[in-house]
Order: C-alpha cells, then sequence, then structure tokens
C-alpha cells in the first residue's frame, strides 16, 4: 500500500513538475512573441518618423509607445482592436481554442485567452527587463487619468493595474491643478527630464489620458577618458562640417562590418544594457541602412554578426530634447479607426470616445561617463460626440438694472447699484 502511494506521489508530483515547466515555457514563448512584435513595430514606427523628418534628429522610446498602445489596446474592441492588434504585430497573440462549444463561444474564449497571454508576457518582459540592473537606473511607470465622473471598466483598470502595474485617478480637467498632478508625476518617473507633457486648459472634451514613463542612467562599462575628447570635423547632411566634441577609446569591442554600414556595441555598467552604434558607409546614407532593418534582419542576421575584434571609437558627445506627435505616423501604419469618431473602446469605457492623440517627449544626453535617457508617452481620448453648442444669448439693458462692483480674488463688494435712468447723471433724496 505504501509503495503505491509512493508511486501516485511521485506521479503526481512528475506532473506538476511538467505542469509548471510547460507554463513557464508558454510564458517564455510568449515573452518573446512579445519581444520580436515591438521590435517590429520599434523599426516600423522609427522609420515612418525619420522618414518624415530627413536630415533632422530624431529620438524616441518606441518601448514607452507599445506599452501605451498595449494598455489602450486592452480597451479597444471590435475592428478597432484588430486594426491595433495588426500594427503593433500582436494579431497572432492569441490563446488556444477551447474544445467543443458554439463557434462564438470558442472564439470568446480565445480571444481572452489571446489577451491574457499577451498581458502576462507584457509584466513579465518587464519583470525581466528591470531584474539585475543593479548597476544601472532604469524606471518604468504608467498611469491612467480620466475625468470626473465617467466611468472606465473595472476589468479595464484592474488589467491595467495587474499587468502594467498602472496608478489610476480620476481628475477635474476643468482645472489648472489636473495638468499640474500630470506633470509631476511625469517629471518625477523620470528624474525631472520630462516636463509639461500636457498643457492646461485641457480639451473641454478630453475623457481619459493614458501614460508611460520611462527613464534609464547607466554608466559605460569602460568609460571614456576626458582628457582624450578633443573638437573633430563632423559632416552634416548637406555636406558641410562643424567642430564638434568626440570622446575616443581603444580596446576589445563587440564590432561587425555589414553590408554598407560598421557597428559596434558598447556596454553599460553590468553588462546587461548596451548601446548599439551603426555608421554608413560612405555613399550610403542612414535612410538607406534603415531600409534593410526590420525583425528578422535585426535578430537573425545582425545580432549574430557582431565579434569581438580590436579597435578605435570615437563617438560625439551629444544631447537631444525631442517632442513627437505620432497620430499620423500610426495611422500611416495602419491605425486609423482608433483616431477615428467611429472608434470602439468600449472595453474601456461605456462613454463613446476615440483616441485625439498620441505624443511623446524624450531626452537624451550621451558623455564620457554614460547615458542618460527619458521618455514620456501619452495617449488622450476625447468624448466622441461633440458637446451640442449652446445658442448664442441676447442681453439688452434696456431697462432698470442692477450692478455689483467687486473684487474677483476676495469676492468683496466695492459698489452696488441700480440703473433706472442712464441718462439721469445723479438723483437727490
Amino acid at each position: 500500500m505504501n509503495i503505491i502511494l509512493k508511486i501516485a506521489r511521485h506521479g503526481l508530483l512528475t506532473l506538476l513538475c511538467l505542469a509548471g515547466f510547460s507554463a513557464s515555457a508558454d510564458t517564455q514563448a510568449d515573452q518573446d512573441s512579445l519581444m520580436a512584435a515591438n521590435t517590429s513595430f520599434a523599426f516600423d514606427l522609427f522609420k515612418e518618423i525619420a522618414g518624415k523628418q530627413p536630415n533632422c534628429n530624431v529620438f524616441i522610446s518606441p518601448y514607452s509607445v507599445s506599452t501605451v498602445l498595449q494598455m489602450v489596446l486592452d480597451g479597444a474592441a471590435a475592428s478597432t482592436k484588430q486594426e491595433m492588434e495588426s500594427v503593433l504585430y500582436l494579431n497572432e497573440m492569441v490563446g488556444d481554442t477551447a474544445a467543443g462549444g458554439p463557434k462564438q463561444e470558442i472564439e470568446s474564449v480565445r480571444y481572452l485567452n489571446g489577451m491574457a497571454a499577451r498581458d502576462e508576457a507584457c509584466k513579465s518582459l518587464v519583470q525581466s527587463i528591470t531584474s539585475g540592473q543593479s548597476n544601472v537606473t532604469l524606471n518604468l511607470a504608467n498611469s491612467i487619468w480620466f475625468k470626473q465622473g465617467i466611468e472606465l471598466r473595472p476589468e479595464f483598470v484592474a488589467g491595467c493595474s495587474n499587468y502594467f502595474t498602472a496608478e489610476t485617478g480620476a481628475l477635474d480637467f476643468t482645472s489648472p491643478q489636473s495638468a499640474k498632478i500630470i506633470n509631476n508625476w511625469a517629471e518625477e518617473n523620470t528624474h525631472g527630464r520630462i516636463k509639461d507633457i500636457v498643457q492646461w486648459p485641457m480639451n473641454p472634451l478630453t475623457r481619459v489620458i493614458l501614460a508611460n514613463a520611462i527613464y534609464f542612467k547607466g554608466r559605460w562599462a569602460r568609460e571614456f577618458d576626458k582628457s582624450s575628447t578633443k573638437d573633430r570635423a563632423f559632416t552634416l547632411p548637406d555636406g558641410t562640417q562643424k567642430q564638434v566634441p568626440m570622446m575616443q577609446q581603444k580596446g576589445h569591442f563587440d564590432y561587425v562590418q555589414g553590408k554598407g554600414f560598421q557597428a559596434v556595441r558598447l556596454p553599460y555598467a553590468g553588462g546587461r544594457l548596451e548601446m548599439h552604434l551603426f555608421l554608413p558607409d560612405h555613399g550610403s546614407d542612414v535612410k538607406k541602412l534603415l531600409a534593410g532593418f526590420y525583425r528578422n534582419v535585426w535578430q537573425n542576421e545582425i545580432q549574430r554578426q557582431f565579434r569581438d575584434r580590436e579597435g578605435l571609437v570615437v563617438l560625439p558627445c551629444f544631447k537631444l530634447n525631442y517632442n513627437v506627435m505620432l497620430n499620423e505616423p500610426l495611422e500611416a501604419l495602419g491605425m486609423k479607426r482608433a483616431f477615428s469618431a467611429d472608434a470602439d473602446f468600449s472595453a474601456m469605457s461605456a462613454d463613446k470616445i476615440f483616441l485625439s492623440e498620441v505624443k511623446q517627449k524624450s531626452f537624451v544626453e550621451v558623455n564620457e561617463e554614460g547615458t542618460e535617457a527619458a521618455a514620456v508617452t501619452t495617449a488622450t481620448f476625447r468624448a466622441a460626440v461633440a458637446m451640442r453648442p449652446e445658442s448664442p444669448f441676447e442681453m439688452v439693458l434696456d431697462h432698470p438694472f442692477f450692478f455689483v462692483i467687486g473684487d474677483r480674488s476676495t469676492h468683496s463688494i466695492l459698489f452696488m447699484g441700480i440703473v433706472c435712468n442712464p441718462g439721469e447723471v445723479a438723483t437727490k433724496f
């Protein structure tokens, strides 16, 4: 009997272990799929922005944009959701179809499983990125701000709270305090680098604002010697040159001589995070270089070509502040319905709302010590049905009237009066 019990227990433990392994493997697979989707979207978005601003500095956090849009996605439904999933390359992340049952029920289970898997992958990806970063500072934060009186779906709020650790707050968007609260949140979560992400007065139709903040500061694993930094000529896109401070370092680096470019990886302290630098060959340019970059090439070709090589790296010190409205690039990528009055965000709120703007503010500074970078992305929703304008009023003071002269700040009444005869100079009594 004891032998049978031991065998049964052993079998149960084996099943539990296998089940845990399977769940872990599924989570890792979903995380890998999400990472690949984010990479594809990152290159799509960056090329769309850079293509519209040729020969200009561009700096964005595609991860921040992806995070905000993935929260937005949890509130989308029907064709609005399908378009967003396609643009974000998330349309393949669905759960297993349930066995048996009506087709509609099966599709519903499949949809819910897929959404849960995606959100769980978002959560585990954040945990993976931020784990073991003791040698650098990497902060991620999400928030949902909504107009007082609007009701958000409890499932939407719970999902954003659980999977995205989003804090939620009701605000009076007609008060300047609301903008101050959101801007303080952005500033605090980017160590003061991103300010004034929203402006007051806000549009009176504003209903919901979703936000993501990301902040990074890390020292190079091997810092550049400041005494070696010298002014050198930097050739601008128009062919002219300007003198800029350039830092330099000799040593062993992960390097690749690719087709039409050179590339090097500079690790930050701890070895987990790193900067990739790509230099187009003479006769080529960044646009041509980017044209060949997309998910499979980046992951399966370029990353595998890096080899340890001895060499010299000369890199300009630089500092950029960037601000970009993302509506047009996202629409160009196929996310159109979300920005229209026909948008379906019924999974977020029973109120009829649409995505009015997605924008990002970012900052980066690179010097001999390392890199500091920050970004805040916001997605703002407005009421889809415009408020009915009130009819113009008429006030004709053509009969006796009362008036007051007062102090607006203290509400003190300084003068009061009645006009019965405006043509009369004075009245005696």
